[in-house]
């Protein structure tokens, strides 16, 4: 799954979108959506994870860590 969508945002040219899917009970993906400017703040929030800096990174097309 992770190769398909990285080739799905390389068609677009996208460097980053919130990716919507449903998983069936077979374990299928069906894919909803892709939002260039989705919402992730709140997972950083309740991880505490550098996302905002990981995020900033790629778009600069630099990576720290």
């Amino acid at each position: 799954m992770a190769d398909r969508v990285r080739r799905f945002l390389a068609m677009r040219r996208l460097r980053f979108a919130a990716l919507d899917f449903i998983v069936t009970p077979d374990g299928d993906h069906v894919f909803l959506e892709a939002n260039p400017n989705g919402q992730w703040a709140w997972i950083e929030d309740e991880t505490g994870l550098p996302i905002a800096a990981a995020v900033a990174d790629a778009l600069e097309g630099t990576q720290h860590g």
